[in-house]
């Protein structure tokens, strides 16, 4: 009589000669996708073709007798249809370009809006895509200033996303994604901050200091080591040194750029005073109309997704199957309904051009809304302005 153990080891030895025969079908299939992955590469065709692994999906889970069922059958063969297109993208894909934006197609003679006064960050961002030869425009509001295409007052808006100091910010996401501007351009600036007062104002004298909330977050330590200094909100750096100039109050200074000083004929108390020499914010240049640019090597993307389980899985997995970095994720609540959400991204393009178009078709059939909000260059003026400066390292760090 066979034991219960001789019949397991029966099995076993069953399952391992089946599990031989897998693996060569396997690397045989393998080696043929590699051939079909050498043609679609010398054609500049995508390696991930959606369409086609769904036929290949439906085919094999209607030839399906069991005990697997739908799910596993599908589960299983999708994962050796990513593992080949792995082996595909490591034989074939090519290497992402790097390019130095092009921002020729820009109206260097445009007028453009930016939040605050003359002298904030917003106007120096706007001028160093555009030129000295644009007209800036004043807006008082981020609501105002993502407005003034439509009111007539602009050709551009130029608004601040996020600081590599206090993140995201949030009112620009949401006017962002519940417009239909679209992003021409981005901008990586770094931020100086300087405590600014009128010709009388000293270090010892002053008393108030008024600026920008973010600002005022980015020079934290400088502040939290003077507890007997008044922290007062405004809505603009530039306003700010203007108002401080303008009050010939010593006690009264503000905080805010370089360029704000010259200005308003400020004097500068004391020199960069934010918490991290490395301190950066990004802007984006807007501008009206449904993107069709096929220039830059960034590509930003707005999508609400259905409220069901493995919805964001299934979102990202377009991306990460393509080889696609994604640069850049941030989640914004849905005004009206309660706990659901909008996704941001930020999308390096990859070398071929059907693989990002690939994706976005792939992403936009799983989403109930999508905006593609621009591709687009980066204007990186980190690397115009060089390494940051020792001296102000070693000030930062006493």
């Amino acid at each position: 009589m066979v034991n219960t153990g001789e019949k397991v080891k029966s099995r076993r030895d069953e399952i391992n000669a089946i599990d031989n025969v897998i693996l060569e079908l396997l690397n045989r299939r393998a080696s043929i996708a590699l051939s079909v992955g050498a043609v679609k590469s010398r054609d500049d065709a995508a390696l991930c073709d959606h369409g086609r692994e769904r036929e290949v999906l439906d085919r094999l889970v209607e030839k399906n007798e069991g005990p697997l069922d739908e799910q596993g059958v599908r589960h299983i063969f999708q994962r050796i249809i990513d593992e080949s297109l792995h082996l595909q993208q490591r034989a074939y894909q090519k290497t992402a370009r790097d390019e130095e934006g092009n921002i020729k197609n820009l109206n260097a003679a445009a007028r453009v809006a930016f939040l605050g006064e003359r002298g904030t960050f917003s106007e120096e961002a706007a001028l160093a895509v555009l030129g000295n030869d644009c007209e800036t425009v004043s807006c008082p509001s981020f609501d105002d200033l993502f407005q003034a295409i439509d009111s007539g007052i602009a050709e551009y808006i130029l608004t601040p996303l996020e600081n590599s100091r206090i993140g995201p910010i949030n009112r620009c996401y949401d006017l962002l994604l519940s417009g239909s501007l679209n992003i021409a351009a981005e901008v990586i600036l770094p931020v100086e901050q300087h405590l600014i007062g009128c010709p009388e104002a000293t270090l010892g004298s002053i008393r108030t200091v008024e600026s920008h909330p973010a600002a005022l977050g980015q020079c934290e330590m400088f502040l939290s080591d003077r507890p007997h200094l008044v922290r007062l909100e405004a809505a603009d750096t530039a306003g700010s040194v203007r108002r401080a100039v303008e009050s010939r109050n010593p006690t009264r200074a503000a905080i805010g750029s370089r360029r704000a000083a010259e200005l308003y004929g400020a004097k500068i108390i004391q020199n960069n005073i934010e918490d991290q020499a490395e301190n950066f914010t990004r802007f984006a240049l807007l501008s009206s109309g449904p993107s069709e640019s096929t220039v830059g090597q960034k590509v930003s993307i707005a999508v609400r997704l259905k409220h069901e389980p493995g919805a964001l899985h299934n979102a990202l997995r377009p991306f990460v199957r393509r080889g696609i970095n994604l640069l850049k994720f941030e989640s914004r609540p849905v005004i009206d309904a309660p706990w659901e959400y909008s996704f941001y991204f930020d999308l390096q393009v990859p070398a071929s051009e059907s693989e990002l178009s690939g994706a976005l078709d792939e992403i936009r059939e799983l989403s109930v809304e999508f905006q593609n909000l621009g591709r687009y260059p980066t204007i990186d003026l980190t690397e115009r302005n060089g390494p940051v400066n020792r001296e102000r390292q070693a000030r930062q760090e006493q």
